[in-house]
């Protein structure tokens, strides 16, 4: 493995531990409560009084418990996205709980013990309250009517939902399922008079004198069946003793979760950013090798050239060598030839020569 490649390999896990621990915080900080429970209601027990004050209205997701015209697990039909089914909304009632172990259940500070939203909307509230307390001024029959994402007369949608003040509105919306708000249609002015008047005061929802048991109590029926919310939730809710503790260090709480999807984000950049260098980085090391590998190649085929130029021209010197000992062999054959040519004429006349002086003596 070359040097570059190692870098990029220790710097990728080294920003992988970063983001793990911006995401799961290091072993000195507790991240036990960085989601609070809503079950954990022991006050709910020992109390010997509870009341309740309405905070007002919360657009906020249901559990899809109840017929609440939500989409359902499918998405068929193609007209929301896929996370529209996990988060459908509806008006729910915000209400903050207060007990005491003993005298009444004032609604002050001290007796605080958090807010809660309901998960079924304004209709849920109302049966819960007709049920288990027989003097409750809101009723089934006081909210049963009202349209629960319902087709209107002009193509859009009614719903009960929420204005801006907390107050319960009917509001229209653009899609069957109630998710794309367009504006406000009525305002429930009956609905709205009934929580001013009695719930925005300390309500009692259980006394030990006269419930059996708080599981059979207003207080209990309520409690159990809505979610826990904080002031980061909406500014309707008020933070219990659990959240509040948390920005003291005790409990890591959603606002710290905010801060470490912050860091998550930063460690996320960061890694990527490594990665895009190492990317570079390797792309620059491939040209690299890829233009030496082409300088060694030419200089093997120069050096293939020059050889094969020198065995050229070695076979070429030898042929003319081997031509002129050729050449130089034919006229020493030649002139061998003359030189026997002219003996032998020479002693041709000789011998004529001594023929004719025999002749005439």
């Amino acid at each position: 493995m070359s040097t570059g490649r190692r870098i990029c390999l220790v710097g990728s896990i080294a920003a992988s531990k970063l983001a793990l621990a911006a995401a799961w915080g290091s072993s000195e900080s507790s991240n036990v409560g960085m989601y609070y429970q809503n079950n954990e209601y022991d006050w709910l027990y020992s109390s010997s009084n509870i009341a309740m004050k309405v905070e007002g209205c919360v657009w906020a997701t249901t559990d899809d418990n109840e017929d609440v015209a939500c989409m359902q697990d499918e998405s068929g039909d193609g007209t929301t996205y896929w996370y529209q089914m996990a988060m459908c909304r509806r008006a729910q009632v915000a209400y903050s709980v207060y007990s005491s172990t003993s005298g009444s259940a004032s609604c002050g500070s001290g007796n605080f013990k958090g807010t809660f939203v309901t998960q079924d909307g304004l209709s849920e509230f109302a049966y819960l309250m007709e049920t288990y307390d027989g003097s409750s001024p809101i009723t089934s029959d006081i909210v049963g009517e009202l349209p629960m994402c319902e087709q209107g007369n002009d193509g859009t949608y009614l719903s009960v939902g929420c204005a801006s003040d907390g107050t319960f509105t009917i509001d229209e919306f653009s899609d069957q399922y109630c998710l794309q708000r367009v504006d406000t249609y009525t305002y429930l002015s009956d609905v709205n008079s009934i929580f001013k008047s009695y719930f925005q005061s300390c309500y009692g929802i259980y006394s030990a004198n006269t419930d059996e048991s708080v599981d059979y109590s207003a207080a209990g029926a309520l409690v159990t069946s809505s979610k826990a919310c904080g002031s980061l939730d909406t500014y309707l809710c008020q933070d219990n003793d659990r959240i509040s503790s948390s920005s003291s260090g005790k409990i890591s709480t959603i606002s710290s979760a905010g801060h470490t999807i912050a860091n998550f984000n930063v460690a996320n950049k960061a890694k990527y950013a490594l990665g895009t260098l190492c990317l570079i980085g390797s792309l620059f090391m491939f040209l690299g090798i890829l233009f030496t590998n082409r300088r060694k190649r030419r200089a093997m085929m120069h050096r293939k050239m020059r050889a094969n130029r020198s065995k050229r021209s070695s076979s070429k010197s030898k042929r003319s060598s081997s031509r002129h000992k050729s050449s130089s062999s034919r006229s020493k054959s030649r002139s061998r030839g003359d030189v026997s040519r002219s003996r032998s004429k020479s002693r041709a006349r000789s011998s004529n020569k001594r023929v004719d002086d025999g002749v005439f003596a």
